[in-house]
């Protein structure tokens, strides 16, 4: 099986998934659901979702995914082009109040003196 695409998010994957089961297109998602598990960043080969179909399906099924990206913008897909500004704040808070991107300093426990 051949790499066909690695979707950014789950609505784009099942946008793809709609289309090539439309079409008939065998496809393999690698990564699909485990690939759910996993909050963060997308990382190659660790939780990054691909689409994968067989070399005699490469073509036409890229050609639909052209197609479906060229007639969807990135309104379509629920998409904006900037954060607004209560998004900004509320990232920056979640950041320093919960250290959702970056885990906070673990706290060294004091020696006892039984030690």
């Amino acid at each position: 099986m051949i790499n066909l695409h690695s979707p950014k998010d789950e609505l784009e994957l099942s946008f793809i998934k709609s289309i090539l089961d439309g079409e008939g297109i065998p496809y393999f998602v690698f990564n699909d659901h485990f690939g759910s598990l996993e909050i963060g960043p997308s990382i190659s080969m660790v939780n990054e979702k691909i689409i994968m179909v067989h070399e005699e399906n490469l073509e036409s099924a890229r050609e639909l995914i052209s197609e479906f990206f060229k007639n969807a913008g990135p309104e379509a897909l629920g998409a904006s082009s900037e954060y607004s500004l209560i998004d900004k704040i509320r990232l920056v808070l979640e950041c320093l109040l919960f250290g959702w991107i970056m885990p906070g300093r673990k706290w060294r426990k004091e020696k006892t003196e039984e030690e």
